[in-house]
């Protein structure tokens, strides 16, 4: 299947046993904390963060089921968006590991389970989609003011999903599935015949529309969910396949603004078939080099480097999906809806259990946040 093998759960569980261990030896000094939601023991959700030098930073109560975060500028506040059709937003002080407050979502819309900060950290954008329509929707809070809503524009198709704010801090890149929803059946496909899925750029300070780029006719059921941004602005692109199941796509794509289309860069097809039509996250190394995709249903992560076109190889974990940068390029954290947390290196293949993070019962939810401490 690849050439790692799955980390077996006794052979983890035997590593969190023992005395925290340091980092390997490719890791940077410093220290870096990762978020993520989780579901626990007992059957309920959490906001977490974990340490990659060992150890859980903290561990609060959400509602419902979290997806993934959004961090503010300074590094001390990140929010929790719950998993679409999402009734709330967490907003923590991950320095002090507390809650601040819950943002509830606003009277016929929902939230997608993303979003993304100003870079000043005034505004926060999450995607959203008004239920009796469908329309894809940005919202537009106030952090200043209690996270007070104070707005919304078009996200510029349906079903918006992750989004991603460019180098020059005035531009979203947002992820449009192209699928229609309705509040009273939020996860069921209704246009599958006529999806459009689309990368749209929207001014961050205006909500005016500056361009949008879709994918070939044929791939108009690749749905766009997520995205990772190198440091020059190219954007990575993971999909989820809503066509016919023998079909071989391409999950995977990169764009730079201004380009004409989306450049597909997807595995080879024994892999693409492994993954099972499925992306469920991405990540892109600190150089834009590297970049990371995670399919949950497949079981494997696929790493690319970008800057030759060159597919790297797999990693083989059940049930994987959470993926972040590590500590020096190549490297990434990968967590799974089993509990596992490991480091994986792309360039060697080598992987190892992160120590010290004992959380009886832990299902790691789709997605991972780096966030540097110190």
């Amino acid at each position: 299947m690849t050439r790692m093998g799955t980390l077996s759960r006794r052979t983890l569980l035997g590593a969190l046993a023992v005395a925290m261990l340091p980092l390997n030896s490719c890791a940077r000094p410093g220290r870096r904390l990762y978020l993520s939601a989780r579901g626990d023991a007992a059957g309920g959700f959490r906001a977490t963060g974990i340490r990659t030098a060992g150890g859980v930073a903290f561990d609060l109560p959400l509602p419902a089921r979290g997806h993934s975060m959004a961090l503010r500028s300074g590094g001390r506040e990140a929010v929790f968006f719950g998993r679409r059709p999402g009734a709330f937003a967490l907003v923590v002080d991950i320095a002090g590991g507390r809650p601040l407050r819950t943002i509830e979502a606003a009277p016929g819309r929902w939230f997608n389970g993303h979003g993304v900060f100003a870079a000043d950290g005034a505004r926060l954008f999450a995607s959203e989609t008004v239920g009796d329509t469908g329309d894809g929707m940005i919202g537009v809070y106030d952090p200043a003011d209690g996270y007070r809503r104070i707005g919304e524009w078009s996200s510029g198709g349906l079903d918006p999903h992750d989004m991603r704010l460019l180098s020059d801090g005035r531009t979203l890149a947002v992820a449009n599935g192209g699928i229609l929803h309705h509040t009273e059946a939020p996860r069921t496909i209704l246009n599958l015949d006529t999806m459009a899925p689309s990368l749209t750029y929207v001014d961050a300070r205006t909500g005016v529309l500056l361009t949008a780029v879709g994918l070939p006719a044929a791939l108009h059921q690749l749905s766009i969910h997520h995205l990772a941004v190198a440091p020059v602005d190219r954007v990575a692109l993971a999909g989820q396949y809503q066509g016919p199941s023998g079909d071989h796509v391409p999950l995977v794509g990169m764009h730079r603004p201004g380009a004409p289309e989306i450049r597909l860069i997807g595995p080879p097809e024994a892999v693409a078939r492994s993954m099972r039509h499925y992306c469920g996250s991405a990540a892109m190394g600190p150089s834009g080099r590297i970049l990371g995709a995670t399919s949950p249903r497949g079981g494997v992560a696929a790493f690319w480097d970008v800057l030759e076109d060159r597919y790297l190889g797999s990693y083989a974990m059940a049930d994987c999906c959470g993926i972040a940068p590590g500590e020096t390029d190549g490297v990434f954290l990968i967590s799974n809806g089993h509990g596992d947390v490991v480091r994986y290196d792309a360039r060697t293949a080598r992987a190892e259990a992160v120590p010290g993070i004992a959380l009886a019962g832990a299902r790691w939810d789709n997605h991972l946040l780096a966030v540097a401490e110190g």
